[in-house]
């Protein structure tokens, strides 16, 4: 996140209050931006973009946040500004916004930290965010270097490549950008210290590529897709996990099977069928699916297919001989 995308960001939350009888002057919303920063974030350089004095950066901002959102903003003379677009249309932004409030959260957690825990996000506070959606909106070209890590194609390294930008993802506490050129294919690129440079230009790309996330995504799990086979995986989940689940869905292919006939035990005996139920996702059952499975313990068992539990088994094998190898029973 930039200074400039945080103070667009206050000024939004400025407007969406706002009605054609209540307006916002040029004047109070430097005077908010002010005290925003004076009150709550001084010298802290993240929120230096707060502290404008120009009317006219105001101005610009706001036509921004207009094209940006799709939102309709009126002035009124000598009243000031107001937004027209219906409420329930802003809607559609909470999403963009609660992260940016988890983001600024997890920036002053230690200032705040009497008060608040937040989860730490790997965003590279570089990177501007806001001008990529725009760019990914507008297709234009952007210039990136990356270098990978080992999950990367084993530590592949993007020198300097223009590429178009595609779609930006959040998983696993980070946010990752979708590029292609084809030179390199669609490659997916973590947006925190791997990327060393990144600069949005102004050149329209004559031929874009058609990308459809939900399409590239389908049976992907996580922001990992490779090569690995689609299959339909059968689970056993526990009582207690299966409400978890119910909530808040492993894969959104997940279907029910069976429901545990037990739903609420006072004892968890994984031994006991009656306390399972049995749901299918269906996706790709590559690293990070497994990885899924392990943070579920004894409370998750793979039915079918019988290669994947059987590798489930070789790989907690491996565990209990690698730990027993160096310690004294």
């Amino acid at each position: 996140m930039t200074p400039d995308f945080i103070r667009k960001y206050h000024i939004y939350n400025l407007l969406v209050k706002t009605t054609i009888n209540s307006c916002i002057s040029r004047e109070m919303i430097l005077e908010s931006l002010k005290n925003q920063y004076e009150d709550y974030h001084r010298d802290d350089k993240l929120y230096q973009g707060l502290l404008v004095t120009s009317e006219k950066t105001i101005d610009r901002d706001i036509k921004n946040i207009a094209s940006f959102f799709g939102v309709e903003i009126n002035h009124k003379r000598h009243k000031g500004y107001y937004m027209v677009t219906n409420v329930d249309i802003l809607k559609t932004h909470r999403a963009i916004f609660d992260k940016m409030e988890l983001f600024l959260a997890s920036h002053k957690e230690q200032q705040w930290s009497p008060f608040i825990t937040a989860e730490q996000s790997s965003l590279n506070t570089d990177i501007n965010i806001l001008g990529l959606v725009k760019a990914i909106e507008h297709q234009v070209y952007i210039t990136i270097s990356y270098q990978g890590w080992y999950d990367d194609d084993i530590f592949s390294k993007i020198k300097e490549a223009t590429v178009q930008p595609l779609h930006i993802k959040e998983a696993n506490k980070a946010w990752y950008l979708l590029v292609f050129n084809p030179e390199i294919g669609i490659k997916t690129l973590c947006l925190d210290a791997r990327v060393s440079k990144l600069v949005i230009t102004d050149r329209i790309i004559n031929e874009p590529l058609h990308f459809d996330a939900a399409q590239y995504f389908n049976d992907a799990f996580g922001i990992l897709n490779d090569d690995t086979k689609t299959e339909t995986i059968r689970l056993k989940v526990a009582n207690h996990h299966f409400k978890y689940l119910m909530s808040k869905p492993l894969h959104h292919s997940q279907t029910v099977i069976s429901v545990p006939s037990q739903k609420n035990t006072a004892v968890l005996d994984y031994k006991n069928d009656a306390i399972f139920g049995e749901i299918t996702v269906t996706l790709k059952p590559n690293y990070e699916f497994l990885i899924e499975l392990f943070k579920f313990n004894l409370w998750v068992k793979v039915i079918e297919p019988k290669w994947l539990a059987l590798k489930v088994v070789k790989q907690h094998q491996f565990i209990l001989e690698h730990y027993y190898a160096d310690i004294e029973v």
